[in-house]
């Protein structure tokens, strides 16, 4: 009997779905969107590691990848004003604006004391060794507004959890014949998010009731859901040396807040904030890394930021 021949095999096979081509803004979207996706294919991360998530260029085939994306995932102009213009003239496919995913827990910025940091003592310089020149002019005012809603939605746990859950719906409706798959990658990583809020609770228990001051107003939503006491953040972008006289009133109003540690951020000079912390006792933790990115991306990024962030922080206050 003749074998069947090999084209009539193959159109006797059944169709194998193409699962969709997924791109991220930032570190923390591809990491939710690698754990829904899970052996099924690997999401793209368009900000390049080391790079500020707020102030950034797309190169040109990262403009193609937007293009040819089946789901574009970003948190929102607030946190990536450079992706505005990019899903609003580029995105083909469908587009996941996370901060508008329903049930998130919302919270405006909280009033802190704003501790000026001078240009000249080290405050922001977003030149990374990165060439942003990259014949788009996708920049913007990196400075977020600090009035409204806080936009750093991932530092609750329970947001990044909805948002597994709003990924897993997007793509299911991409790409149906794998629904269920995205569905239970999405369930599996929510609880493991509730493990994780679990183990950060129990990190920052000796963290509780310390006057932190923080490098940019980005850990709110941690505070509240672990009760942190933030006393205030240092504000960037004042031309003007404080002098000596304005940095002893800053000393002296630490000191009466009750503040226990002062933390620079990855990407930016801690110059600063060791003079402000000189001659007190204030305590300089390790660099923060709210949004991960020198954190190796891939599935186990969120967990990875939020537990290194969480550790630095109860490090500090108990003077490991």
């Amino acid at each position: 009997m003749l074998r069947p021949s090999l084209a009539l095999l193959l159109m006797s096979a059944p169709a194998l779905a193409q699962v969709p081509q997924v791109v991220a803004d930032v570190p923390i979207n591809h990491s939710l969107a690698a754990i829904v996706m899970g052996d099924l294919g690997t999401p793209e991360l368009l900000l390049d590691r080391g790079a500020d998530a707020h102030d950034f260029q797309l190169r040109p085939s990262q403009a193609r990848a937007v293009a040819a994306a089946d789901l574009v995932i970003w948190t929102g102009e607030a946190m990536s004003p450079w992706m505005h213009e990019a899903v609003e003239s580029l995105a083909a496919g469908q587009v996941l604006e996370l901060a508008k995913v329903e049930g998130l827990v919302e919270q405006p910025f909280a009033e802190r004391l704003q501790f000026a940091a001078p240009e000249a003592e080290g405050g922001h310089d977003h030149d990374h060794g990165h060439d942003h020149d990259h014949g788009h002019d996708h920049g913007h005012d990196h400075d977020h507004s600090h009035e409204g809603t806080d936009p750093h939605l991932w530092m609750n746990t329970a947001n990044a959890a909805l948002w597994l859950a709003a990924i897993a719906a997007e793509l299911g409706e991409i790409d149906p014949a794998n629904a269920e798959t995205y569905l239970s990658n999405a369930t599996n990583g929510a609880g493991q998010i509730a493990l994780l809020g679990a183990e950060l609770a129990t990190i920052l228990q000796p963290a509780q009731g310390a006057g932190l001051v923080m490098h940019h107003d980005a850990y709110g939503y941690l505070a509240t859901q672990f009760g942190l006491t933030i006393l205030g953040t240092i504000a960037a972008g004042d031309a003007a040396d404080p002098g000596a006289a304005g940095l002893a009133d800053l000393r002296a109003a630490l000191q009466q807040a009750g503040a226990v540690c002062i933390f620079p951020e990855v990407n930016h000079s801690d110059a600063y904030v060791r003079v402000v912390a000189e001659g007190t006792d204030l305590r300089i933790g390790a660099p923060l890394d709210p949004e991960g990115v020198m954190v190796e991306p891939g599935p186990a990024h969120y967990a990875t930021t939020m537990r290194q962030m969480a550790q630095a922080i109860a490090d500090c206050v108990q003077g490991s």
